[in-house]
């Protein structure tokens, strides 16, 4: 499972790479995409000369619904 997530990553940043623009805007500049099979998503930040990956993370995860 371990190998089919890296590389879900892997394509998923790729594809941002080649055209960042084209995935919705999530919450001010911060853009989100999914992974192709996983329930997982990328944010991210288009800058002047690069991309900033924030997060990597699990979209079905509801993490306010744990008690800590």
């Amino acid at each position: 499972m371990g190998d089919a997530f890296l590389r879900s990553v892997t394509a998923c940043l790729a594809r941002i790479q080649r055209d960042p623009e084209t995935h919705a805007l999530h919450h001010g500049r911060v853009r989100r995409a999914s992974l192709r099979r996983l329930p997982y998503g990328v944010f991210y930040v288009i800058r002047t000369d690069r991309i900033d990956v924030l997060a990597v993370y699990h979209a079905r995860r509801r993490p306010r619904s744990f008690n800590t």
